[in-house]
């Protein structure tokens, strides 16, 4: 039997830390009543252990939305490798997005706690993950022949609104998804509704 070596079991353990802080934020606790104490008997390690991976709970936070931040913006990159925006783009990123959190309930449950709820850290740390999201979607869109009129900071506007609309309607089908599976078609389609009056605005604004 192959043994891990330091490296693999570090990684390991603070893994199962972290995802023991988000059980508990999925089970209905709040991150800022989550004492480190809990976090390490739910990840079955002695509490000296979490020390050895984040210096509080604000570091584990800040280390969960780091490997959401990586996960999403990998996974929304591929899936806007197409050349029309709305009919492709949206939709399959969309589709992506909500499959994606339909499958990491507890990411999610974490992210919208900390964004409001949580320490000027964690908020902090969270809006700056929403930039990146805006700053590669207007990387990806700035070539389209409908946005060629259209400046720099506009164009960081309207990408700030695609973003903050496909996040904000998370919460409504993290509340859904458990009761009425067929839920996420609705939402998928509430979803492009939305961007859609942002897409057809975009289009048409003067500033």
């Amino acid at each position: 039997m192959q043994t891990q070596t330091r490296e693999e079991k570090k990684r390991q353990t603070r893994k199962q830390l972290m995802d023991a802080a988000l059980t508990l934020t999925g089970s209905g606790r709040h991150f800022s009543s989550i004492s480190l104490r809990e976090v390490a008997k739910n990840a079955g390690v002695v509490p000296t252990s979490f020390y050895r991976h984040f210096s509080d709970m604000e570091e584990l936070g800040l280390n969960i939305i780091d490997d959401l931040g990586l996960m999403l913006r990998k996974l929304m990159r591929t899936a806007r490798q197409h050349e029309d925006y709305f009919e492709a783009q949206a939709r399959n990123s969309v589709e992506v997005y909500a499959e994606y959190v339909c499958a990491h309930k507890n990411y999610f449950f974490f992210m919208e706690q900390v964004r409001t709820g949580g320490s000027s850290a964690l908020r902090k740390a969270i809006r700056n993950e929403l930039k990146y999201f805006s700053n590669e979607l207007a990387s990806d869109i700035r070539p389209l022949a409908q946005l060629s009129s259209t400046d720099d900071t506009d164009l960081d506007i309207i990408c700030q609104l695609i973003v903050s609309t496909v996040f904000e309607c998370t919460i409504d089908l993290l509340d859904h998804i458990e009761t009425n599976p067929a839920y996420l078609d609705t939402y998928i389609e509430h979803t492009l509704k939305k961007l859609r009056c942002v897409w057809l605005g975009a289009t048409s604004w003067q500033s």
